[in-house]
């Protein structure tokens, strides 16, 4: 009798507990809207973030409960879209992109992307920003997508159709490409967009064939690289915010490198080359690009000589180490992969921002600091010319290297300087030894590296061949 109803009581709290435990699917809501595939990583938040919708609505579009977990692989559909239909993802635009050449580049409407993206300002796409793009529903009808063409300019008198039939094209078809009311809507010197050829698809005035960044977005503390292609002799010149661009000969193509401050601000900055023609004229090219936060932590707060501190002696000092590195050496030194200075491990990371003898954290790490004994050697990480040997208040014994094209390398609190003014150094020679002059808590090796007047993260360096 015990027995039984010991089992009676275990059914009846089966029946109890299996209600709790297996939970029906939510049905989806019906909701008329393109879908988004979930990536690893991906959140709610990010998803409405880029998507620009309350997680609300998400959940609700979807027919999820507030703690309802997505995985990767998971089909979303996003409201706000209605009438929309496909599989949506993110492409960043390149430079030289217009929404034009974008919606011939992926096959999506103009008046689409302008509706996916919420675009304020469609005249003006910034390089490295992040673009809604849809792709169709399968069976859809197959889209007409263009990876090559080029902008070229109406000289003075030149009809339209002259230009189409120069380049084998329908009037008619770049009559529509350039979205003009017809072929007599017309100003000598515009550029028309014509698609096919052998450049990739950009809006770039002739002779300009190519531009590229080597990544976009830009980042804090990052050495940025330019590459131009032209296609016939010019002088060129360029601007990338408040810095400006020493274009150099590399092969077929000019190029330049440029460090972005680590305390830059993060937003667009006005980008703008100008090519000038063996005649005198003058073509320009604009478009903002995205500089992004390098997402630099805060250090424990560092104990140093309080005479390192003074602001008119950090002023002084940085003064003169800028006027030591402003020249622009033609000729670079330098050849492949840095090294690193020394061996024994890093203490410190650049960009990290920090705080002295309990003060604010109003200033930043602007270089690497390897670990060391007093006396240990260090090393050249490339070829260069020494510039500068001498101690500072802030840096304590100091070297300066030159290695050409802006680039330059400093290395602080030396207890032995072991090199020369107007010495060329080569890689893994050694220039001095470790010490703990200067503003130190200890001994070691503090390195950076300059480029265009910037101090930069000194690791890229180790980890990018440049340029």
């Amino acid at each position: 009798m015990t027995a039984l109803n010991s089992i009676n009581r275990l059914l009846l709290l089966g029946l109890i507990l299996i209600p709790a435990l297996y939970r029906a699917p939510v049905a989806r809501a019906q909701v008329d809207g393109p879908v988004y595939v979930v990536l690893e990583g991906d959140s709610y938040w990010a998803i409405a973030d880029t998507f620009k919708v309350t997680i609300p609505d998400l959940l609700a579009a979807n027919g999820f409960s507030a703690n309802h977990i997505i995985n990767p692989g998971d089909r979303l559909v996003i409201p706000g879209y209605e009438g929309i239909h496909g599989t949506l993802s993110i492409q960043t635009v390149e430079l030289g992109e217009t929404l034009a050449t974008l919606a011939l580049r992926t096959g999506v409407p103009a008046d689409t992307l302008l509706r996916l993206n919420r675009l304020v300002n469609p005249e003006r796409l910034y390089a490295g920003q992040a673009m809604i793009i849809l792709e169709p529903e399968e069976g859809a009808a197959d889209v007409t997508r263009w990876e090559t063409g080029r902008m070229l300019s109406l000289s003075a008198g030149t009809p339209l159709v002259a230009l189409a039939a120069a380049e084998g094209k329908n009037p008619w078809e770049l009559t529509s490409l350039n979205t003009l009311s017809s072929q007599a809507d017309q100003f000598s010197g515009q550029s028309l967009l014509t698609v096919g050829g052998d450049f990739p698809l950009r809006a770039w005035p002739t002779p300009l064939e190519d531009i590229q960044f080597r990544s976009l977005p830009l980042v804090q503390g990052k050495t940025g690289e330019i590459f131009i292609t032209l296609s016939g002799d010019a002088q060129v010149a360029g601007t990338l915010g408040d810095w400006n661009l020493n274009f150099r000969e590399l092969g077929e193509r000019l190029a330049t490198l440029q460090g972005i401050h680590a305390t830059a601000a993060p937003r667009t900055y006005p980008f703008q080359v100008t090519v000038t023609l063996a005649d005198g004229r003058t073509r320009v090219f604009e478009q903002d690009v995205l500089l992004i936060s390098g997402n630099y932590p805060q250090e424990a707060d560092l104990k140093v000589p309080p005479e390192t501190l003074d602001p008119q002696t950090i002023a002084a000092e940085s003064e003169q180490t800028r006027a030591i590195i402003a020249p622009f050496s033609e000729e670079r030194f330098w050849d492949g992969l840095f090294l690193a200075p020394a061996s024994k491990g890093i203490t410190s990371l650049f960009g990290n921002r920090r705080s002295y003898n309990n003060g604010a954290y109003y200033s930043f790490h602007a270089g690497v600091d390897y670990a060391g004994r007093d006396k240990d050697p260090f090393y050249a990480p490339a070829a260069g010319r020494v510039i500068f040997t001498g101690p500072l208040t802030i840096c304590g014994n100091a070297t300066i290297i030159d290695h050409g094209w802006g680039v330059y390398s400093r290395y602080c609190h030396q207890h032995t300087i072991k090199v020369q003014v107007g010495e060329m150094v080569q890689p893994g020679q050694e220039i001095g030894l470790i010490g703990r002059t200067g503003r130190v808590d200890g001994p070691h090796l503090h390195w950076e590296i300059w480029v265009g007047g910037v101090q930069v993260n000194p690791l890229q360096w180790l980890e990018e061949v440049f340029p």
